[in-house]
């Protein structure tokens, strides 16, 4: 049973993390020059790993 709380967990994080990377990724697309640059493939790669961590940052930047 424990292992299958974990398998479920685990899924229901990467899942996320590929709907954060994408969400990235599109809004970039949607910036000025609409394209993707090299660069900014690393930066929505990291924020996809640890999208809790981003949420809270960008919850935190909309009430500056």
């Amino acid at each position: 049973m424990g292992r299958r709380v974990w398998l479920i967990g685990l899924s229901l994080y990467v899942s996320a993390a590929c709907l954060d990377f994408t969400y990235h990724l599109i809004a970039d697309v949607w910036g000025e020059d609409r394209t993707i640059k090299y660069a900014e493939l690393p930066v929505a790669y990291s924020a996809a790993l640890f999208w809790p961590l981003d949420i809270v940052a960008r919850t935190l930047l909309k009430m500056r």
